[in-house]
């Protein structure tokens, strides 16, 4: 037989991945073929035998001679079966098969269905009509290329050469070899770490995948094109975003482990958990993203009593003076919406006495003693807004103490106070510190607001009554106690009611802060918000994800090597919408925009694709897309990749867990059947971390 291109010769990787026995059958071969499109020729026993070719099947077409001495053409093209196209001899089969319709409707007397259609044809001419053609989109080529003096899979993503359709074979591939073609990862000098997410799923009716036992080909990814990217993930709600969430983050986690053990810094992990599903244990999963265990997995949630160790509250204590920067940032956004000057005299005030290098001693303890000052005034609008005074706060040493307001206060004014309201409102301290009872908090501002106004003092009490009101902190801060802005009548602590439900008196530093330095030690930190009223988890979300970029951006800036976190995000199309995302000054316009050079990994789930801004769009690395239910989300999807060859399917597919997915290092799209998360993902995890596993529940007969 004459050799129709010679010197076609045999890849050994070629034939090893993707072509040996185990790992495709051939089904059929190419009857047209450009730089685009194919047609294959098929027929439906071949088919059955393999147990069906659904839509978006991939089938791998070669001209190379199996076996074979090495040659030029060592290649094999990559098909997606995107549906059928006519054959050549097509229209004159089908007339073959109605003039024998008629025949049997003319020999017979019964013109039943059941007489006519069923008549039985020569074998010939069923297998004649048997043939049907797959129109396929040509994805791409897979060769071999040399790295390192290492043989390895590449792949093309086109077309550079093809020759007469019957020199090509097609195949499917199947197990092993659909494995291969579904977790390929274009070559390249980052990190590579494959974990599995799925399998592959072509489409929503699986009988014959699983009847040939070709159900569950892995779909492998690599993991580290999650960390510090941004992954979208589309679908309807009770679609498996949330799962497929859990999924990457306990593969993250995993891999942040192996990270620590090799000397590498760990890779922290930031969900905002609207629904309460990532911290609590439900029905789909049998266990929750906690269950990789307390020291790896904390919770911050609205009325946390401390009674579980890595379940802590969400909020901040707003009489803590270690955490009055916190409070001053929450009053700000909550006065946010007023131009009034005390508004901005309030946040330029500094309430933290922190003493600033280079300082002289003289002037930081002037500061300071008005940073005290302003703080006394800030903690008696916080009881006048019916915050709860604490019972008892922790010194700077650890010790518990009863709360007590400090303030540095010159002894003559103390004497003067003592004096005129009488024993018990205040404790005398070293240094000139005075310590004022809980009891007492409001009575002692206002009899100090009301001799200034008076002005009825007389000698050295006088003298430092004026420097004890005359600070920027006390100024800015006397509006909000007093409702009296000059002439004006303000809103003052009324505008801070709505800031109770942050309160949290058990807390003992700012929460931001902990999160992020848990964040950074490589921890998985949830934010339950199930619980909170909306405007709060906004303004909540907001504060902490600000808190996170101002932390990431002093690393940033100073020249430091910022550390990987990621975040994950629900609802991103009420955060990223195209109008929000003009503000440039908007946290989450910040996050999308920064994220990537910040190591900020951001992953976001939404119903809505129309609803994210164009340029968040562009950016992301990493596509999920499960069930969509209109034309407009997917006609908007379509714009991206060729997700529009699955547009149809992604409207009609209503399986739960069932996507397509475009990851970073992946040069197509894969259709996947998303693993359920479940105890086995979480042991892996435990695993990873030096965890004993947990054992499955007993069931109860």
């Amino acid at each position: 037989m004459v050799d129709l291109i010679p010197n076609v010769g045999a890849g050994t990787v070629l034939e090893r991945v993707l072509l040996s026995d185990d790992r495709a059958v051939r089904i059929g071969a190419v009857q047209r073929i450009d730089y685009d499109r194919a047609v294959v020729l098929t027929h439906d026993r071949w088919k059955a035998d393999t147990g069906g070719i659904p839509q978006f099947s991939f089938l791998l077409a070669t001209a190379r001679e199996i076996g074979a001495a090495g040659g030029d053409d060592d290649e094999v093209l990559l098909f997606r079966v995107e549906g059928t196209a006519p054959l050549a001899l097509e229209s004159d089969l089908q007339g073959v098969r109605e003039e024998a319709l008629r025949n049997a409707l003319s020999r017979h007397e019964s013109p039943a269905p059941s007489v006519v259609l069923d008549v039985e044809l020569d074998p010939f001419t069923r297998n004649r009509v048997a043939f049907t053609g797959l129109d396929c989109r040509i994805l791409g080529t897979f060769y071999e290329d040399t790295r390192d003096g290492t043989v390895r899979l590449d792949f093309g993503h086109d077309v550079d050469n093809f020759y007469a359709t019957a020199t090509y074979r097609v195949f499917k591939p199947v197990g092993e070899g659909l494995s291969a073609v579904a977790s390929f990862l274009k070559p390249s000098d980052d990190p590579v770490e494959l974990v599995r997410i799925g399998a592959v799923r072509y489409s929503s009716t699986r009988r014959r995948a699983m009847v040939s036992k070709q159900a569950d080909a892995a779909v492998e990814v690599n993991v580290h094109d999650f960390i510090g990217h941004k992954t979208g993930m589309f679908g309807m709600t009770r679609m498996g975003k949330s799962n497929t969430m859990k999924t990457i983050a306990a593969r993250v986690f995993a891999v942040s482990e192996y990270r620590r053990v090799a000397g590498s810094p760990p890779v922290g992990q930031l969900i905002f958990d609207p629904q309460g599903e990532y911290a609590n244990p439900n029905t789909q999963d049998g266990t929750e993203l906690a269950a990789i265990g307390e020291r790896h997995v904390l919770i911050y949630k609205f009325g946390a009593n401390g009674a579980a160790s890595n379940v802590r509250p969400l909020g901040v204590n707003f009489f803590d003076p270690a955490q009055i920067d916190a409070v001053k940032s929450f009053i700000v956004s909550t006065l946010a919406d007023q131009s009034s000057d005390y508004i901005r005299a309030f946040v330029q005030a500094d309430f933290t006495g922190q003493q600033v290098p280079g300082e002289e001693p003289r002037e930081f303890q002037r500061r300071q003693a008005h940073a005290t000052r302003g703080r006394l005034l800030v903690y008696g609008a916080l009881a006048k807004a019916d915050f709860g005074i604490p019972q008892s706060g922790r010194g700077p040493d650890g010790r518990v103490w009863p709360w007590q307001a400090g303030v540095i206060m010159a002894g003559d004014l103390a004497d003067v106070l003592d004096k005129q309201l009488g024993d018990g409102h205040i404790v005398r301290g070293r240094a000139g510190k005075v310590f004022i009872e809980r009891a007492s908090l409001i009575p002692v501002i206002d009899w100090i607001i009301e001799r200034a106004e008076a002005d009825d003092l007389s000698g050295t009490a006088a003298a430092s009554l004026r420097s004890f009101v005359g600070g920027d902190p006390w100024r800015s801060a006397l509006p909000i106690y007093t409702q009296q802005s000059g002439n004006r009548v303000v809103s003052g602590y009324i505008k801070l009611k709505p800031l109770r439900s942050f309160h949290t008196p058990l807390s003992q530093r700012d929460y931001r802060d902990e999160i992020y330095l848990e964040l950074l030690d490589g921890r998985i930190v949830i934010v339950d918000l199930h619980l909170g009223p909306d405007t709060v988890i906004r303004q909540l979300s907001e504060q902490l994800a600000a808190f996170l970029m101002d932390r990431q951006t002093e690393r940033f800036t100073k020249g430091d090597d910022p550390p990987h976190v990621q975040v994950v995000i629900e609802e991103a199309h009420n955060l990223f919408s195209a109008d929000k995302y003009r503000d440039d000054l908007d946290v989450w316009v910040r996050l999308a925009k920064e994220g990537s050079k910040l190591h900020l990994g951001m992953i976001y789930a939404t119903q809505e694709v129309t609803g994210v801004a164009h340029p968040v769009l562009a950016n992301t690395k990493n596509w999920v897309v499960a069930h969509l239910n209109n034309s407009r989300e997917v006609n908007e999807l379509a714009r991206f990749y060729d997700f529009s060859a699955f547009g149809n399917a992604i409207i009609s597919h209503e399986d739960r867990g069932h996507v397509r997915l475009k990851t970073m290092s992946s040069p197509y799209i894969v259709p996947v059947q998303i693993d359920r998360y479940g105890l086995e993902l979480v042991n892996e995890a435990r695993a990873a971390a030096g965890e004993t596993p947990l054992v499955p529940p007993v069931p109860v007969r």
